[in-house]
């Protein structure tokens, strides 16, 4: 969400300072106004990259739900016939479906989030670009002259700088993110091998329901 990053720098710029000390408030409002219509375009497309994300992840955990299901059925129809390895692996196959199920739309709620964001930056954007235009008439025609090469240049260098400054946040961003995900993973191994016999305690009982109620026919042919 880099796109963020450099919209909440250009939101927090002072207008009214900029405008009394630059040489040439026209020439850097109206640099200033390229600067929102980029950062708008930058931010319409991430928030549809983002919905995309979030259709595709909702799908996935919805797919994972119907799955535990079938792994359900599948369970009780190999018990039904006697045989209960099958059972047993289908019940293990469902709780994986289930995991992935609740992943997907954690998933799905996080990038709900991220979009939720990105649209309030939307709203912001708009907003410095109101206050920009508005500026831009109060400066009117009369002051759109061309400046000294020398104060053309210190213009350009402030413009320079703040530019660096988006772009050092944009890395630090990215860096952050790179330096996330190669973290350790959230969950320990001690946490992992219990959270494995708990869904093995889990399955033993629900194999002990299967087992009681399986349909007769299978209890006489696993007892012959």
């Amino acid at each position: 969400m880099q796109i963020v990053i450099r919209v909440r720098e250009l939101v927090s710029n002072n207008v009214s300072s900029m405008v009394a000390s630059a040489s040439s408030p026209a020439k850097m409002l109206r640099h200033l106004r390229r600067e929102i219509e980029e950062a708008d375009i930058a931010l319409h497309g991430e928030i549809s990259k983002l919905e995309r994300q979030q259709g595709r992840t909702e799908g996935a955990s919805a797919k994972a739900q119907s799955d535990a299901k079938d792994w359900s059925d599948k369970a009780k129809i190999a018990m039904d016939h006697g045989r209960e390895d099958l059972a047993r692996s289908a019940l293990l196959a469902r709780e994986d479906c289930k995991i992935n199920a609740e992943q997907h739309k954690a998933d799905a709620e996080s990038l709900g989030a991220k979009i939720d964001e990105a649209r309030e930056a939307l709203q912001q954007l708009a907003g410095k670009l109101a206050e920009t235009d508005e500026k831009l008439r109060e400066v009117g025609a009369a002051t759109e002259t061309a400046p000294s090469a020398k104060q053309g240049a210190g213009s350009d260098g402030q413009n320079d700088k703040r530019l660096d400054r988006i772009s050092e946040l944009e890395r630090r961003v990215a860096l952050a993110n790179d330096q996330q995900g190669g973290s350790s993973p959230s969950h320990t191994q001690i946490e992992q091998e219990i959270a494995a016999m708990q869904r093995e305690t889990s399955i033993d009982a629900e194999l002990e329901k299967l087992r009681k109620s399986a349909k007769p026919a299978a209890k006489k042919r696993k007892a012959g």
